[in-house]
């Protein structure tokens, strides 16, 4: 084996939009120098896992929907939204599926992100003039929101960024389509990204495939 093969990572994810922003910030052109980590093999086909019933579904059954992954990777990311029917929350989330993890994967080998409240926050950043642009919403869209309601002055991100963009689609066409998702994954900044969930996938990709390991 190579040291990139033995050293490939699995994404279990709850839905078709996570594996396409997935997509879209790790399949682009040298992803790990905008990560700031050493590079790293991606394939979206054979590196994710998309849970047939989301969320509940991550919770519920991920040792058993990680399985068979065991024996082609070495280091697993478990991603769930905070938000879904019957959820525990952020903390009881984590806690309920480190400890099923713990049961099949090595210590430092996994990684547990609770998306808070849920994927749609990562899409949103101000004066980016590419999310106008991938989403087909008018350039003026943070005014749009805070005038709404959505998007206060105060805050760097929507409190609730699905109805953000549901909002948005419905008054000014937004596409929401998991491939618009891709598209602009593939094309904001990494580094503007300031999300708390987002900033942990970084950071976990960053310890397991250091820039000072790799040239």
């Amino acid at each position: 084996m190579t040291q990139g093969e033995e050293e490939r990572v699995v994404f279990l994810v709850a839905d078709g939009g996570m594996q396409q922003m997935l997509e879209g910030y790790l399949g682009r052109d040298y992803a790990h120098r905008g990560l700031g980590c050493g590079p790293f093999d991606f394939d979206p086909i054979d590196d994710v896992v998309v849970a047939p019933h989301r969320d509940p579904d991550v919770y519920g059954r991920h040792r058993g929907l990680l399985s068979l992954y065991q024996e082609t990777h070495q280091r697993a990311i478990v991603m769930i939204d905070e938000d879904w029917e019957g959820t525990p929350g952020a903390d009881a989330i984590t806690t309920h599926i480190e400890r099923g993890m713990r049961q099949d994967w090595e210590a430092g080998s996994f990684a547990v992100i609770v998306l808070k409240p849920e994927l749609e926050s990562w899409l949103w950043q101000e004066n980016n003039p590419n999310i106008a642009r991938e989403l087909k919403v008018p350039s003026d869209y943070r005014q749009i929101l805070e005038k709404s309601g959505h998007w206060p002055a105060d805050r760097r991100k929507p409190a609730r960024p699905k109805e953000a963009l549901e909002h948005m689609k419905k008054h000014h066409g937004a596409d929401q389509s998991n491939a618009a998702f891709r598209r602009l994954a593939g094309c904001i900044s990494v580094r503007g990204c300031i999300d708390p969930a987002f900033t942990l996938l970084r950071d976990t990709l960053c310890a397991w495939y250091p820039e000072t390991t790799y040239s």
